[in-house]
């Protein structure tokens, strides 16, 4: 056997083993909150689950529309319904692999160079520079989860509205990682960077675009959480909502699981806890959204990459 998929498996079975012994040793704690757990469930007000499914809809189009006006500035003249499979098909394979897109932007490089001739380099580029904007719109809202965070919240400073000391901390720190990464990869991404000024006339047209667009991404999916709290008569305040986006995002690039199972589960779940969040409560929430982050996302990229013929493309790009 691949030593690879051998290892795979073997991670596998000992995160099930591990499952069934948790749930066996702690079976009677679980079991009233499991049966809590599925009376609100069952009382999920559908009509506020549909939207907040079709808000998700919405904004992985937006993130065609995105990748779309990246690759009209060079030179490539694409339809933004031609790349929702692609981006689906990438969801799919970030489900399956560990860390968030790990395997899902190789898939759509991939894809998009057999299926329209776009080249490995304008494809990577293209799908760098969006991320490079997009990491405004996050920023901006990590700062603002930091800013509102109850436990950065210091009594004795006078001015309420100003950054606490412990928030500011716990910011500088964060910068101070990234300039870590950034010096530590310093060679190779000054290739990657090299890459971008070559073409920086040209993609510098869809900056605002994408700009626009992340940030409307963003909005979407605070958007989305809020809909999947009232689906359940959940009362989330925006900076919890906030939270809750911007932890996902973090969670999910954690290189453990594949699609960060468990990970991402946990981790939401402790902060709902932590802002008062009884556990049958917090655990509804986080099923609904992985329901369809997760579950639904991942059942209609496996139906694009059946269709149109991805997973030969998928293979392809584990070969390489």
């Amino acid at each position: 056997m691949n030593p690879v998929i051998l290892k795979k498996v073997i991670v596998i079975l000992l995160l099930l083993t591990a499952g069934v012994f948790l749930v066996r040793t702690y079976w009677i704690d679980l079991a009233p909150i499991l049966g809590e757990s599925l009376r609100i469930l069952s009382e999920i007000r559908i009509s506020y689950f549909i939207l907040a499914f079709l808000v998700y809809l919405l904004s992985v189009y937006l993130f065609a529309v995105r990748w779309q006006q990246v690759l009209s500035c060079i030179g490539y003249d694409l339809k933004a319904t031609d790349l929702v499979p692609v981006i689906f098909g990438g969801i799919f394979a970030n489900n399956l692999t560990p860390a968030s897109r790990a395997g899902g932007e190789p898939l759509r490089i991939f894809w998009v160079n057999k299926t329209y001739g776009i080249s490995y380099t304008n494809a990577f580029v293209s799908i760098l520079f969006e991320r490079l904007v997009e990491a405004i719109p996050i920023s901006m809202l990590l700062i603002y989860v930091l800013y509102s965070f109850p436990s950065l919240e210091i009594k004795f400073l006078p001015i309420k509205n100003s950054l606490t000391l412990s928030s500011t901390y716990l910011l500088l720190s964060v910068f101070l990682v990234a300039g870590v990464v950034i010096w530590i990869f310093r060679e190779k991404l000054s290739s990657l960077l090299k890459s971008i000024d070559e073409n920086w006339r040209q993609l510098h047209k869809s900056f605002i675009a994408v700009l626009l667009l992340s940030s409307a991404v963003w909005i979407l999916d605070i958007i989305r959480l809020k809909l999947i709290a009232l689906a359940l008569n959940l009362p989330f305040s925006l900076h919890l909502i906030a939270t809750v986006s911007i932890l996902y995002l973090l969670l999910g690039s954690l290189p453990i699981t594949p699609g960060g199972l468990g990970i991402v589960e946990g981790g939401l779940i402790s902060v709902l806890l932590y802002f008062g969040l009884p556990l049958a409560q917090a655990s509804s929430f986080v099923f609904l959204e992985r329901f369809i982050s997760f579950g639904l996302s991942g059942v209609i990229g496996f139906l694009y990459l059946f269709y149109y013929g991805g997973f030969k493309i998928w293979k392809n790009t584990k070969s390489h």
